[in-house]
């Protein structure tokens, strides 16, 4: 069996009673068979407390006031004080450790919705890797398994990665080339020619950003200018509108785990998204002014943009294999940093424009909680990005009308990018 993880990996251990947030409140406890025998044999004075606090129907942690029942005043953990580590449910000893499952391997990461797993990431200046390492364990085999298209997007991946990392080249031109590679890629899996992927990536290797491939989408986004020419349809097309459609579409569609949730973003956008817009007023561009100077004050962003996008990149996108929903998972992680970048923007201003890696932090592991640790969210997430409604149109409006090279890549146009 092999385990890849990141660089960062070990970096992690628990502060506990120092975290500023505590991982067992807001989302239901799950105990793994084992632990919950070890909990029915339990002897000992706190063997009446950990019977009474277990729904042993639903084999989870009693809740609270949505706090795990074994959850004390200082945010410490009562079986690990009471009864010691090793009676761990599984889910409490693995997490932030998040683990996803392929034939012969697993995959690792620190998910971002723990405080100290996401302050590690974002402090991260260097280029993140992958380490491999392998374990003598009983060879298993998963049906239906499709080893090709895997090994095609693990390929893939690490060119995706390549793309978001390469420094050398603005971050708009990175999405421009990471977009149009997943989405060629999906049109070979939806196609059955899978085969035919090989030499296209090669070809979007090659083509880095050259003319070609910019000229392709200049062409595009002045097309689209001509065609959305009138006032009414600038106005509606400005990114402060996509993205406000974005929230509205997103945001009623998700589960809410912790109360507060809705208010906590409705005070995060708001003074963002307060200010005059209109494109014929002499301050028709104070949106992309602010979040400019979001940028140039917080350079921070820049490097934390791109860990945040191989965070999702890795976490998430191998799993098409067994969904084969490629260009969603790209498209989910890009929405996902966009999200992030406008709550920044937002926090920035809310703070009288100061803005510090702590709230970088807080914004990024509240919104991972709400996201991360729901199967229905991330479920419903995935289907909204593979819906040809407002988030194809929106995605890419990242600073400067970006916003239509979603409309140009989910057109049915083949292989003609690189043509």
């Amino acid at each position: 069996m092999q385990y890849t993880f990141p660089n960062y990996y070990k970096e992690f251990s628990c502060i506990a009673g120092a975290c500023p947030d505590t991982c067992c409140a807001g989302w239901q406890i799950v105990i793994d068979d084992p632990a919950l025998k070890k909990y029915q044999h339990f002897k000992g004075p706190f063997r009446n407390r950990l019977h009474n606090d277990i729904d042993w129907k639903q084999h989870v942690f009693r809740q609270y006031n949505r706090r795990c029942a074994f959850l004390n005043e200082e945010n410490l953990c009562d079986i690990y004080t009471e009864a010691g580590p090793e009676m761990f449910c599984r889910t409490c000893r693995n997490y932030p450790r998040h683990i996803e499952e392929f034939e012969g391997l697993r995959e690792i990461s620190l998910s971002l919705s723990c405080p100290e797993a996401a302050r590690i990431l974002l402090s991260q200046k260097e280029k993140v890797h992958f380490i491999t390492k392998e374990k003598k364990t009983k060879e298993e085999v998963y049906d239906d398994f499709d080893y090709f298209l895997f090994t095609a997007l693990m390929d893939t991946r690490d060119m995706l990665i390549d793309i978001i990392q390469d420094r050398a080249v603005p971050m708009q031109k990175r999405l421009w080339k990471l977009l149009a590679a997943a989405h060629d890629f999906q049109l070979c899996v939806n196609k059955n020619e899978l085969f035919k992927w090989e030499e296209m990536r090669k070809r979007h290797e090659d083509s880095g950003y050259g003319d070609r491939f910019c000229n392709k989408i200049y062409s595009r986004i002045n097309a689209d200018n001509i065609e959305n020419s009138s006032a009414a349809s600038a106005c509606a097309n400005t990114p402060e509108q996509l993205f406000k459609k974005m929230w509205k579409t997103v945001v009623p569609e998700m589960e809410v785990l912790r109360p507060g949730w809705q208010e906590y973003l409705k005070n995060c956008l708001t003074p963002l998204y307060n200010g005059n817009t209109d494109p014929q007023s002499d301050s028709g561009n104070l949106y992309s002014w602010q979040k400019s100077e979001f940028d140039f004050s917080y350079p921070d962003w820049q490097i934390q943009e791109e860990q945040l996008l191989v965070y999702w990149i890795y976490t998430y996108f191998c799993g098409a294999v067994y969904d084969n929903e490629i260009f969603a998972k790209v498209k989910m992680a890009v929405v996902c940093t966009l999200f992030i970048h406008e709550l920044n923007v937002g926090t920035y201003l809310k703070n009288n424009r100061q803005f510090k890696l702590d709230d970088q932090i807080r914004i990024c592991y509240q919104f991972s909680r709400e996201l991360e640790h729901s199967d229905l969210n991330l479920n419903r997430f995935e289907e909204l990005m593979s819906e040809k409604e407002i988030l194809n149109e929106a995605v890419e409006n990242l600073q400067e009308r970006i916003e239509i090279i979603l409309a140009l890549l989910t057109e049915e146009m083949g292989f003609e990018l690189l043509s």
